[in-house]
């Protein structure tokens, strides 16, 4: 089955067609940065993997979890005391909720600060849709044992600093400031513990490449689950590996480009631009 959830005033839709997450694996109750599970998918608080994070004590009025939304589903409240965080938008418990639909309702809880994983929330008064899934996932069980085969391979040559530190995923004029990448291929390596990707292109030097970190989690959703490799620019994909001391990762797109940033201490901030098509038709060769 697929679900959407609609405004209990309004009737609006406040998701996209959506599936329940049952691949524990793809969930990151932990990563910091890294959102809670893949878009198009919600999970309820009561999941076993999440009684043990911060989220066991998320608010039981509030039990249908999902990825950061765009704001064409949901917008952030109008009062700021509701969203203020360090670095980006935070709330402040169940009384204070921060999401609002587009007829004013209060109705959702929203986080994307530093600290934790990033997700939204709705209430429980939400209108739950539910329908037959035209095209359910298959065959998740061996994408899965295939990747774990093929991420055990060694990264043999360090990653290559390609510049770009001027590039702003909502500063769209800045994107020229970043390496344009017209052809890529991608592979991963690392390991399941510390996995990374490996991108080469005929734009970057002879014999470089460039080694993204990245949560496992981050990884089976990529590859398993079929996510879209990239966000809208005004809500970017991110993760941030606590395996290592590694970059906060951002990836969004802007008509025909992509913009893939590395944002960390020393030499691990960089970024560059690929090619929408480049960029998707990597990620379909890398999922077989």
């Amino acid at each position: 089955m697929r679900s959407r959830f609609r405004c209990p005033r309004c009737g609006e839709a406040l998701t996209p067609w959506s599936r329940e997450l049952e691949l524990a694996e793809a969930l990151n109750p932990f990563e910091s940065q890294t959102w809670l599970l893949p878009s198009q998918w919600f999970v309820r608080r009561d999941h076993p993997r999440l009684r043990d994070s911060y989220l066991g004590g998320h608010p039981a009025s509030y039990p249908w979890l999902f990825a950061p939304l765009t704001r064409w589903w949901l917008r952030v409240h109008p009062d700021p005391r509701r969203t203020a965080g360090c670095c980006g938008l935070a709330c402040c418990g169940a009384d204070l909720p921060n999401l609002v639909c587009a007829c004013g309702l209060e109705i959702g809880l929203g986080y994307r600060d530093c600290a934790g994983p990033h997700w939204f929330a709705l209430h429980e008064t939400v209108v739950h849709e539910q329908a037959v899934d035209p095209t359910p996932p298959r065959s998740i069980a061996g994408r899965l044992a295939r990747l774990r085969q093929r991420v055990g391979r060694p990264i043999a040559r360090p990653g290559y600093d390609p510049g770009g530190r001027n590039a702003w995923h909502r500063e769209r004029t800045t994107w020229n400031e970043a390496l344009r990448l017209r052809a890529v291929t991608i592979d991963c390596g690392g390991g399941s513990e510390d996995p990374a990707l490996v991108i080469e292109s005929p734009q970057l030097p002879a014999g470089a490449q460039l080694v993204v970190p990245l949560p496992w989690c981050q990884l089976v959703r990529l590859v398993v689950l079929g996510e879209q490799p990239w966000a809208e620019s005004e809500s970017p994909l991110t993760w941030m590996s606590g395996a290592r001391e590694g970059p906060r990762v951002c990836v969004s797109r802007y008509r025909r480009r992509v913009l893939l940033t590395a944002w960390g201490p020393g030499q691990a901030s960089w970024a560059v631009t690929i090619e929408v098509r480049a960029w998707a038709e990597a990620w379909a060769g890398l999922r077989g």
